[in-house]
């Protein structure tokens, strides 16, 4: 005989389990074949659910995606917020974005998952979702903007946004490597700095 004050909470124990199955199990497919050329039935295979349990838990593949960018941004927008100076937030933001995509070793998932910034897909009400590296690295520029860092005659906000999106538009571009990156964001974040600070 089973209690029902326990239920709920077993239940959701295997509704999140369910989920991180399908998540592992799409995250693999995604990196055997791509997002385009997934497919549902065979990752929910793999998850041992069913195809419509995969659709309850991320309605499109691109959702798997969202998960995927929100996770990791969390590590890389942690990194921000201790540095003490804009020159110092620029430089975590690009190391932990190029330790990003090493370490998901597949450089076609890693665009895939910051060409959502750009794409933003109607169904995933994205506009409404928070992006942890957006709300670090504004909060960043407005305190660099008070100290005099950030160059003058930059919104901060609307300089953080082209900033990370220049960022991610580098990475989406040729591929490179980190040395060649390297040079890359200190030429882009030259743009942003306050001559005093460059």
């Amino acid at each position: 005989m089973s209690f029902p004050a326990a239920l709920p909470g077993r239940r959701q124990r295997q509704v999140d389990s369910t989920r991180k199955l399908l998540f592992e199990a799409a995250i693999a497919e995604f990196r055997r074949v791509g997002v385009s050329r997934a497919c549902v039935a065979r990752l929910a295979r793999e998850a041992g659910v069913s195809r419509p349990s995969f659709y309850f838990h991320f309605p499109t593949k691109e959702h798997v995606l969202l998960e995927l960018q929100w996770l990791e941004e969390r590590a890389v927008a942690s990194r921000l917020e201790p540095a003490l100076s804009l020159r110092a937030v620029l430089h975590e933001l690009a190391e932990g974005l190029i330790e990003l995509e090493s370490r998901l070793g597949d450089a076609e998932l890693f665009r895939d998952m910051i060409a959502i910034y750009a794409r933003r897909p109607a169904d995933l009400a994205i506009d409404d979702q928070s992006f942890p590296i957006v709300e670090s690295l504004v909060r960043q520029f407005q305190r660099a903007a008070a100290c005099g860092e950030l160059r003058a005659g930059l919104e901060p906000e609307a300089a953080a946004r082209v900033c990370l999106t220049s960022v991610f538009g580098l990475f989406m571009g040729l591929p490179s490597d980190p040395a060649q990156r390297r040079a890359d964001f200190g030429l882009l974040f030259s743009l942003y700095l306050a001559e005093k600070a460059t």
